[in-house]
């Protein structure tokens, strides 16, 4: 009870800031415009600079990892803005589509090898902040260069830079936003915490594997292992546990993956909330495949796994479970328009080797699903 006081307090805490920094930023804003004369007309030139802002923003904090990370030996990988990714596969450069729910953008790289000794982390997550950092103090000589001779581009850059600083604190200033850690939290604890440190680079070594085609199952087994076979005890770590389920699944040692999700389940706050929503859909659907139906059925209809599969519909996993529960409730007009779009996302799923394992295992499930039809 006493820890998930904590947890509560934590969570209040961080969205405060958040709130706080949010409010500052509006006043100085309002602020900046007053002192250019600007009071009363200041607020569409505001709010187009900040509108703006943030996707330039966005762009300039994901680049500032990307110029980083390969200056201190990672590779690239992909570069998300919105849901446009640029991807390198077989040594080519191609564009897809894909939204991850609450990011604006993302760039992921491919880890230097592990050393034991560690390997580079600071000047990668920090670049991002830095970058936009840099950012802020461009857009105040173009706010000096611009107030007299065009207040209005001057109110435009000062949303521009309010973005950037909002990003670069957000960002920056060391916090864990719904349980994950920022790129402030991880340059600051990765370098002295060897677990996480590990548990950092898995997560990168394996999605820049999987971004190359290649199967969970074809990925070597310590990856997905801790140092000191080390718990789920935060989002960092949990990450790669997850990880080492879903290899379990696409092996099809369903038994071993089912004890270890239910391990998972009961972490309850320790687990990113994705995670643990992702691995409660997948109870829904092994209960479903197992002829639990009800049960299955009433874990996928909860109001917080709807509102997860919601968020996440893009994903071909979760279109799968969404396909099972209105197969499984003879909802068929339904069920046979989710597998339409689900054969539409695989093929333009970006992890070829996930679409591959996502097709196994719907074989599986619409299997299992006849067998139980037939039964009852």
């Amino acid at each position: 009870m006493k820890k998930s006081k904590k947890n509560v307090l934590g969570k209040l805490l961080t969205w405060g800031l958040i709130l706080l920094l949010g409010m500052a930023a509006g006043y100085l804003g309002a602020s900046l415009a007053a002192e250019i004369g600007m009071a009363s007309d200041a607020l569409p030139f505001l709010i187009l600079g900040l509108l703006a802002g943030f996707f330039i923003q966005i762009i300039l904090h994901e680049g500032g990892h990307l110029v980083f990370g390969l200056a201190t030996g990672y590779g690239f990988v992909s570069f998300r803005v919105g849901s446009l990714m640029l991807i390198r596969r077989d040594g080519r450069f191609q564009w897809c589509r894909y939204r991850l729910s609450g990011t604006g953008g993302q760039c992921l790289l491919a880890p230097p090898p592990w050393r034991e000794e560690g390997f580079p982390v600071f000047a990668y997550n920090l670049g991002g902040p830095l970058i936009n950092f840099v950012s802020v103090l461009l857009c105040g000589a173009l706010v000096v260069l611009f107030r007299r001779s065009s207040p209005a581009l001057a109110c435009i850059w000062i949303g521009i830079g309010l973005a950037g600083l909002y990003l670069g604190l957000v960002n920056g200033i060391p916090l864990k936003i719904s349980g994950m850690p920022n790129d402030g939290y991880n340059a600051l604890h990765l370098g002295k915490d060897p677990v996480s440190r590990r548990a950092f680079w898995a997560q990168l070594a394996i999605n820049a594997a999987q971004m190359e085609g290649r199967r969970l199952r074809d990925i070597p087994e310590d990856w997905f292992v801790l140092p000191g076979d080390a718990g789920p005890d935060d989002p960092m770590k949990g990450a790669v546990w997850v990880y080492r389920y879903s290899r379990l699944v696409d092996l099809g040692r369903y038994e071993e993956a089912s004890a270890l999700r239910e391990q998972l389940l009961q972490e309850n706050g320790k687990l990113a909330a994705v995670h643990q929503y992702a691995l409660q859909a997948d109870q829904g659907l092994f209960d479903l495949m197992d002829g639990r139906i009800s049960q299955g059925l009433d874990i996928l209809g909860s109001a917080e796994i709807k509102a997860f599969c919601r968020q996440m519909k893009g994903n071909p996993g979760i279109v799968l479970v969404q396909y099972a529960a209105a197969r499984a409730a003879g909802k068929t007009p339904e069920a046979d328009r989710l597998r339409a779009r689900l054969e539409k996302d695989l093929d333009a799923w970006p992890y070829p080797g996930d679409a591959d394992a996502t097709r196994e295992l719907l074989a599986r499930v619409e299997d299992r699903l006849a067998s139980a039809a037939e039964k009852g």
